[in-house]
Formats: structure tokens, sequence, C-alpha cells
């Protein structure tokens, strides 16, 4: 009997480390048990422009138009993040995504928030209800067709739109209802909703939409989304603030189509219309539209290419005359993107653009001209 015993023992002992590692749970496990999610990414690249560096100094990027690929011939970290969330389908949750490295200072600076690179992109609680949702705190705005995380982006860089005319991030309350294939968006937010306006080289007033707000105007936010079905969406959003420290008052009109027109082949249009209205004696209101259209193509299970073609027009801008343009101009930008997965998680990109202006308000080295291109190649890794 000894023997079967010495033998079911030495069985065990042998089966205890197995049943150790099997017992011993992931903290994605551990998370996802209480409906905690945590996921990061983190990506980094280099810019080359062919212009020459104009050293403007700090707060205007090498290269114009651009934000935040605006350094030429320099590496960089663009954002190490994470997004740690609760938000169930009914009842409250919250959520809290951070983003650290040179993006994070464009975040920063673009709203007067300072330059540090550690930026909270996002902190909001929510409460949903049936059909109804309701966050408040921090997040980022419906407005666009490109984002700010860097893994949800087809290209390398952000286009013309993105910034120079949309906002990037609200502080104050939304409202989402949806019925079946639509959602209304409703929201009150703090005034100024950021990127001035699409004038190269040029440092917009500091709108501070993230902390207290210095007088009592709000940024109204109306829209809508569409999903016709798997394969197609719409979405119409308008921004009307008015600010009494600039003083200035903006509207923004911004509308976004998808469709998915073969099984490789994706289709995107984004169209922007923003009027500012500065209260400045001799001062015109100005008025900037524009157009970008994406054809994104699944070339392989891990191969992809992206074609990015945009086009903006400005009228009566101040600030071009200033740096010895028209004050009307308008911008080409043409943007090719290749992306090659060398494992599930980590994808490299390369890039190659060309950007095209009115007016010589390109800055080359000590000179204004009307054209820059640039080359860029980048990695980012999901976990």
């Amino acid at each position: 009997m000894s023997k079967y015993v010495g033998l079911l023992t030495a069985a065990g002992l042998a089966c205890l480390p197995m049943m150790s590692s099997a017992a011993a749970p992931t903290l994605t496990e551990v998370l996802g048990a209480s409906g905690v999610t945590l996921d990061g990414y983190i990506s980094g690249g280099y810019t080359y422009g062919f212009n020459s560096d104009p050293g403007i100094g700090a707060g205007i990027p090498d290269l114009q138009f651009r934000q935040f690929d605006g350094n030429s011939d320099s590496f960089d970290l663009n954002q190490a993040a994470f997004t740690l969330a609760k938000l169930p389908a009914q009842g409250a949750g919250a959520l809290v995504n951070v983003i650290a490295g040179e993006d994070a200072k464009v975040l920063n600076a673009a709203y007067g928030d300072g330059g540090d690179n550690i930026n909270v992109t996002q902190a909001y609680l929510q409460y949903a209800t049936g059909g109804l949702t309701v966050i408040g705190g921090r997040f980022v705005t419906l407005a666009g067709a490109e984002v700010i995380n860097d893994t949800q982006n087809a290209n390398i860089s952000r286009g013309l739109l993105f910034t120079n005319v949309q906002p990037l991030v609200h502080t104050g309350v939304r409202a989402s209802y949806k019925m079946g294939g639509a959602t209304l968006y409703g929201g009150l937010s703090n005034a100024g909703f950021g990127g001035l306006a699409f004038v190269p080289g040029y440092v917009a007033p500091a709108f501070n939409p993230l902390g207290p707000d210095a007088d009592p105007q709000k940024t109204i936010e109306l829209g809508f989304s569409l999903a016709p079905s798997a394969k197609s969406s719409f979405s119409l959003v308008g921004y009307q603030s008015s600010d009494s420290t600039i003083p200035v008052e903006e509207t923004l009109i911004d509308a976004v189509f998808s469709v998915q027109a073969s099984d490789t082949l994706q289709v995107v249009l984004n169209a922007d219309y923003r009027v500012s209205k500065p209260d400045a004696a001799g001062v015109d209101d100005q008025k900037v539209w524009g157009i970008a259209a994406y054809g994104n193509l699944k070339l392989s299970d891990k191969t992809r290419g992206s074609l990015r073609v945009e086009y903006v027009d400005i009228s009566d801008s101040f600030a071009l005359g200033v740096l010895g343009g028209s004050a009307d101009t308008d911008a080409q930008s043409y943007t090719l993107t290749l992306g090659h997965k060398v494992a599930n998680n980590l994808e490299l990109l390369g890039e190659v653009r060309y950007d095209m202006a009115g007016d010589d308000v390109i800055v080359d080295g000590t000179t204004l001209e009307d054209n820059q291109g640039s080359v860029a190649i980048k990695a980012i890794y999901k976990f």
C-alpha cells in the first residue's frame, strides 16, 4: 500500500507546477472578470522633409500644415498610450486614456495647456440606460475621419483638416441616443474648440477648453450618425462656439462618409466648413472649407496601402498676409502610405507625402516656397 501511496504522492507533486500555472490568471483576465479593459500601444518613427530646416522656433513645426509629425530629420517617440475602461452597456462606468511622447506636447499646446509630454487625452464618467448614454469629463471630438490614436489611422501623417480645421477634444458633457442604425448626439463643453484656422506656420490664439472656462460662453455640439448597412456609414456634426476672451465666434460643420466598396477596398470622404468671426474692427470673417478622400486597399493578409488626397481653401486670413501670402489661398496634399504587419501586434509603415499651397507661405530655410515634400517611417506595437 505504501508503494502506491508514494507513487500517487509523487504524481501529485509533479502536477503542482502545472496546476499552479493554470490557476494563475493574467492581468487581462483579472480585469476582464470585473468588466474592466486595459490596452495600449507604442508608436515611433522618423520623418524627413526635403525643404531646408527653417529653425522657426519652439511651438512651430519644421514641416508646415503638420501637427503630430512636424519635426524634420528627427527620430521621435510619438505616442506611448494606455486606456483603462469599464463601460458597461447599462449602468455606470468610466474611461481613462493617457498619452505620453511628442504628440502629447502638441495636444497640450493646442489648447494652451502647456508643453508637457504627458497628456490626459480622455477621462470621463459614463451612465447608460436603454438607448441613452451620457458622458461627462474630457473626451475626443466627433469631427473628422482621422483620430488622435495612432493605431486607428490609415496614414502616418495627419491630414490638412486634422487640428487645422477640426477640434481634438472637449471638456463638458455629451449625450447620445441610439435607435436602430441611427445615433443622435448633443453636447455642451467649454468655450473654444481649438485649431483656429488653416494657417501654415501660424500659432493660433490659445483656446483652453480643457481647464476652467474663462467666460460663460460654451461650445454647442449637435450631430447624428447612420449605419445603413454593415459596409457603410455617414455622420454629420456641427459645433458652435463663442469666446469673449479672444474674442471670436466659431462655427464648424463636419461630414464623414465611409463605404466598404469591395472585400479589399474601403473609400472614406471627409468634408469641413468652418467660419471664424473675430470681434475686431477691420478684420473680416475667415472662411475655411476642405475635403479629404481616402482609398484604403488590402493588398494581402499582412500588407495594406492607403492613398489620401486633400484640398483646403481659406478666405480672408489676416495671419496669411503677415506670412507674406495673400489673405486668400488654398492648399493640396497627396499622401501614399504602405503598412506591413511583421507580427500580429507589430506594424511597420512607410509614407511619401507632397504638399502644395496657392501662395509662397511654406518656409524653406530663409525663404518662402509654395511646396514641400517628405518621407516617413513608423512602427506601431499594440499590447
